[in-house]
Order: C-alpha cells, then sequence, then structure tokens
C-alpha cells in the first residue's frame, strides 16, 4: 500500500499563490490537517516515510515520523514543480507581469510551461524514476507499506504514473490539503482525513 500526502494548508495557499518550490508556512488549519493525518495513519502500519524537502511539505512529514515513530527520507524529486518566475504570484499578478502566458500555457498545460518553469511533462519525467525505484512495490499486495508526502501537483503526476493515468486524468486530479490518496494493487482510493476541513 501506499498513502500518498499533500501537505497542510499553507498561508499561500489561503492567498492562492504560485508556491513552486519557494515556500510558505503552514497556516493555522494546515498544522492542524498535518496532526490529523498523522492520527490517521499511526494505526496502518507504515514502513518508510519519504517527504519533499520544501519546508511544508517536510514539516508536514515531521508531525507525521514523531507520531508514528519513524524517521523521514528526504528526496528532492518529491519537490513541487518549479514555477520560476512565477513563483510567490497570484494569477492577476502573472497576467499582468507576463501579459497572455496563463492562456498560452493553458492552450497546452500538459507541454507549455510558464517562464524558466516546468511543465507537467517534466514533472512526470522527474518523478518516474523515484516511483519505479522506490516506490512502486508497495502497489503489490504483498508490498511494503509506503508513505509520501509531498505537493499538489507533484502528487497528481507521481499517482497519474504509477496508475497509468492519462494526461487529461493527471491534469484534472486535485487533490484537497486534507486528503490522501491511497494506492493498491486494486487502484487508487481517495481518502478524506477525519477532522480536518478546507
Amino acid at each position: 500500500m501506499l498513502y500518498v500526502v499533500r501537505h497542510g494548508q499553507t498561508e499561500w495557499n489561503i492567498e492562492t499563490r504560485f508556491q513552486g518550490q519557494q515556500d510558505s508556512p503552514l497556516s493555522t488549519l494546515g498544522q492542524q490537517q498535518a496532526h490529523n493525518s498523522a492520527a490517521y495513519l499511526a494505526g496502518v502500519g507504515i514502513e518508510r516515510l519519504y517527504a519533499s524537502p520544501l519546508g511544508r511539505a517536510w514539516k508536514t512529514a515531521g508531525v507525521i515520523s514523531e507520531r508514528i515513530g519513524l524517521d523521514r527520507i528526504a528526496d528532492e524529486r518529491l519537490m513541487e514543480c518549479n514555477f520560476g518566475a512565477c513563483e510567490g504570484m497570484t494569477f492577476p499578478e502573472i497576467e499582468e507581469a507576463f501579459p497572455g502566458k496563463t492562456a498560452w500555457r493553458d492552450a497546452d498545460r500538459w507541454n507549455r510551461p510558464y517562464p524558466d518553469a516546468e511543465s507537467y511533462a517534466d514533472v512526470v519525467q522527474r518523478i518516474s524514476g523515484f516511483a519505479d525505484e522506490t516506490l512502486r512495490d508497495a502497489l503489490r499486495a504483498d508490498g511494503p507499506i509506503i508513505c509520501s508526502v509531498a505537493h499538489g501537483m507533484l502528487n497528481r503526476c507521481l499517482v497519474g504514473y504509477l496508475c497509468d493515468w492519462g494526461n487529461d486524468e493527471i491534469l484534472n486530479a486535485h487533490q484537497d490539503n486534507d486528503e490522501i490518496f491511497l494506492l493498491t494493487d486494486q487502484g487508487v482510493e481517495r481518502i478524506r482525513v477525519p477532522g480536518s476541513s478546507q
């Protein structure tokens, strides 16, 4: 079994700012979501815990780590999509700085990145090796129980790659901050963490 966790809500999530590989602190709700995820995961028997080294995911994984008594393993391939020059901006700010760029990207979000950024295709390429080397065994019926803590876009690409989703399915598979993807040999399930709310 593979539990794919998104970090708790951040201040920039509230402000709808692109975080990418920059960071913003967990909000009060985000801290509670991290604790709620940890409480939910405490009884599932996790054997390995991987996390993005970016602060918001690393802190969320730290709460889980402390609760289950298992060290976090950082891997840079779990870092969120690099949004380049648009990191820290809202959509209106991006449009002001780069007129027409959002519409240009939206016409082919899979292949077209923001300036100096990664595309969805780039992120899938980056995560594929980690997924195959480290996580795929967890999908076997007799495989290890693994937890991975990362980010919204990264997680969509990771789950989509492991489950052979098409591009459109990956593009549209939103994951809330209090939602966990559970992958098994039977497929993928969405779990809303008890006690959390958006």
